[in-house]
């Protein structure tokens, strides 16, 4: 439950481990695990690729990333990175990342809805929902960036494999890497075997949900054909006392086709078309300092708030080509060619009552992507390898957004005042100022990169890389005030800004340099060590806001949003310890300039707020205890602090310094247990439990306590049987099993109005899921 008193906290900083006594702790730690000899043996058996052996506990040690844009195993990767492989994501049925994150210290995703989430990367969170903001985090499905507005959330279903690069990684993946990258690969076609599978599940709250795939080789080993399809049903867990219906549901339906043609073992061509729509009906946003009439302020209770249109929707759909030809010894030419295109509306309550006092509404938030990368990669077995490539990215959004006030409500000064005033010196007062916005937003990028590696000798191997981007952004506003009875208004005339219909462009420049450098230490078969730097960045952007027209003429206000920058310093080491335990470990620290941040204000829009500094440590270990048990855990540990931050509230200058960031808890911790074992005849019972926990922190940037969500932690448990071939499987599963009450957010736009809302996570969740199996003649 969020505390009922408002008051601020002063965050002074923290008088624990200076950064570089942390820093060398860990790295004492870590040099002390790595002096003993560890034998080159993986930690276990690595998941087998034949259908048809029963999958084995996953072994990261034994998972190929290719974040430096080359196959590499996990350890060998001088970057702080969580894989998860097909198999992993398949087992824990993780199909959004917000579970997927509770296994990675160090991310932090809470999501709202298919269409919505917060992703946070060690404390800094990533802008995506704008039409014009770039992102902090990057997201890539099949190596296209699909970042920003409303494209980058997707189902995870038939996957190769997930990979979470912490840490600024502009250098090797470009734009709004700054803080780090989500890289999601998915299963291509395989003209090798005939593969088919279909999955089932039910729950409570009506949940339905059903998986199909078949993998159908058009020309043996040549030409291959691969679809895969989801739809998946669920009601809303919360009522809504006043619109009616149900909210927090879940309808989603997912597809994807992959046609992969390889004429020659050193050639391939893989074609990949897919489509998502979202249609969940609305997210429960409920006020937490008034309730509405027969209503409380629990974000756990049913809801009653005012129910509006459009209903929420979004789509997306996307056509990527890859390309790969080894065309002479140790070189690689890789061509990713993508056009992608996403439409979203939704309408929410921002009051989160029955008052009718706020109304938002995206009309439309458009978002068209065309891209082109070349790269180019050398490897052949010796101390040199390398990649490097040019790329082009153009982005096209149009944001069509809509703020309705009832001035009846603000003049009565609602919350504290709920009697609305009708009349105010003799003059009607309006039931509704709308301020209709459209924000039309196109970025062309241009990008130049290398990254290579040097053994310096048998134990050293020196990493580098630099990325050179060049950014045009121009970006056309406009803005128009009226009232939804006619009225005219009394106490917003101009709403939050008036360009009277006309619209005003304004272009920008941006030149960004990220570079990387990175220095690993063999120190055994098992164990690697090292020691990097790297800088982030993300792009400012050119604003437009308008002040209040005079004599019938727009009065545009033009700005440049400067670039945000990250210099990141981290030291790490990961490998194996024996023939049974894998590990990460890292420590890092960083300086955070020019930061992003919305004002107070909202007719002022982005604003760089100053500088800020974080540091950590993250730990994670497997260990496969028995044949049988294997058991997981990580724990991270994360200062954050605002060295200068002030803005404008009220028309008062408030200093925010000292504070925390939003949404980063000091402390994040998680175990997992994986048991399998025989139980009869070709059947296998498996088990598997993840617990989950965060300490306290703050969800905005003023560290209100009445806005903070306390520590808490989330029970997952699973468990089923398995044929040994693996054609079928039944388990049972329960989410959040402790019925854990916890918000994914709370202030949202209301609290411009002073009546923020929360927004509550989901409560226990649990059914059956059925998978079938099958490949050749099966």
């Amino acid at each position: 439950m969020l505390p009922s008193t408002a008051r601020t906290r002063r965050c002074a900083p923290r008088r624990g481990l200076p950064r570089a006594l942390l820093a060398a702790a860990i790295a004492s730690a870590v040099f002390s695990l790595s002096a003993q000899e560890a034998p080159s043996a993986a930690a276990g058996t690595a998941a087998s690729s034949d259908p048809h052996t029963p999958t084995e506990a996953v072994q990261l040690d034994n998972i190929v990333v290719t974040a430096q844009k080359r196959a590499q195993k996990l350890k060998d990767v001088p970057i702080s990175i969580a894989a998860f492989s097909g198999e992993t994501i398949e087992q824990q049925n993780f199909t959004d990342f917000e579970r997927l994150s509770t296994r990675t210290p160090g991310f932090f995703v809470q999501q709202q809805t298919d269409s919505a989430a917060s992703f946070v990367m060690r404390g800094i969170e990533a802008g995506n929902a704008g039409a014009v903001s770039e992102p902090s985090i990057s997201f890539f499905l099949n190596d296209v960036d699909t970042s920003r507005s409303r494209g980058m959330l997707k189902e995870l279903f038939d996957i190769e494999r997930v990979e979470v690069a912490k840490g600024p990684q502009g250098t090797l993946y470009g734009r709004g890497a700054q803080i780090g990258a989500v890289a999601v690969y998915t299963r291509k076609a395989d003209p090798a075997e005939l593969q088919w599978s279909a999955e089932g599940i039910l729950g409570n709250y009506n949940l339905r949900s059903a998986t199909g795939m078949i993998n159908l080789p058009i020309v043996k080993d040549e030409l291959a054909l691969r679809v895969v399809a989801r739809k998946r049903d669920r009601d809303g867990y919360a009522r809504n006392l006043g619109g009616g219906g149900k909210l927090n549901d879940d309808d989603m339906l997912a597809a994807r086709a992959s046609l992969r043609w390889q004429p020659a073992e050193d050639f391939s061509l893989d074609l990949i078309l897919d489509h998502q729509a979202d249609k969940d009906t609305a997210a429960m946003t409920k006020a937490i300092n008034i309730a509405s009439p027969g209503g409380d302020t629990s974000p756990f209770s049913d809801a009653a708030q005012n129910r509006y249109g459009p209903p929420q929707e979004r789509d997306q759909t996307g056509a990527t080509l890859l390309a790969d030809w080894a065309f002479a010894p140790g070189w690689n030419l890789r061509s990713i060619s993508a056009w992608r295109e996403v439409g979203f509306q939704e309408s929410w309550d921002v009051d989160g009552t029955t008052y009718p006092f706020l109304i938002g509404r995206n009309l439309a938030d458009d978002q068209r992507i065309l891209s082109q990368e070349f790269r180019l990669a050398f490897d052949d077995g010796g101390r040199f390898r390398t990649a490097f490539g040019l790329g082009y990215y153009n982005d096209r959004t149009h944001n069509l957004f809509e703020y309705v006030i009832n001035e009846q409500y603000l003049l009565a000064g609602f919350p504290r005042g709920t009697t609305p005033v009708t009349e105010f010196m003799g003059r009607p007062v309006s039931t509704g100022v709308s301020t209709l916005t459209s924000t039309r937003n196109q970025r062309d990028s241009w990008s130049a990169y290398a990254n290579g590696s040097y053994d310096l000798s048998e134990r050293f191997t020196l990493d580098a890389g630099v990325r050179f981007t060049h950014d045009r952004d121009t970006v056309r506003n406009w803005a128009r005030v009226s009232t939804v009875d006619g009225v005219a208004p009394i106490a917003m005339p101009n709403g939050l800004g008036n360009s009277l219909g006309q619209a005003f462009s304004h272009r920008a420049d941006y030149d960004l340099v990220q570079p990387r450098l990175a220095l690993t230490w063999r120190a055994s078969d098992g164990v690697n060590v090292y020691a990097g730097v790297s800088r982030g960045l993300r792009a400012g952007y050119p604003q437009i806001s308008f002040a209040a027209p005079v004599n019938g003429q727009a009065r545009p206000v033009y700005g440049d949003l400067k670039t945000e920058e990250i210099l990141n310093y981290e030291i790490g080491a990961k490998g194996t310890l024996g023939e049974r335990f894998y590990f990460e470990a890292a420590a890092f620290t960083y300086d955070y300039s020019d930061f992003q941040t919305r004002a107070t204000d909202l007719t002022v829009g982005v604003v760089n707020a100053g500088r800020a500094s974080a540091y950590g440590a993250e730990l994670y270990g497997r260990w496969r205890a028995t044949d049988r048990l294997t058991l997981s855990a990580a724990y991270a540990y994360l200062h954050s602090q605002y060295d200068e931050f002030r803005e404008v509230v009220n028309g008062q200058m408030v200093d925010r310094s000292g504070n925390v960031f939003r949404m980063a808890p000091e402390h994040t911790a998680s175990l997992s247990a994986e048991w399998r074992a025989p139980a009869f005849g070709n059947w296998d019972f498996f088990s598997n439990a993840n617990y989950a926990w965060r300490s306290e922190y703050f969800l905005n940037n003023d560290n209100l306590r009445s806005e903070m969500q306390n520590a808490f932690g989330l029970l997952d448990l699973r468990a089923g049987f398995e044929r040994g071939d693996g054609t079928l499987l039944i388990e049972a599963y329960a989410e959040n099993l402790l019925d854990e009450e916890w918000v994914r957010d709370v202030g949202n736009g209301g609290k411009f109005f002073g009546v923020p809302t929360s927004i509550r996570a989901n409560p226990r969740m649990f059914g059956i899921r059925v998978q079938i199996k099958g490949w050749g003649d099966n």
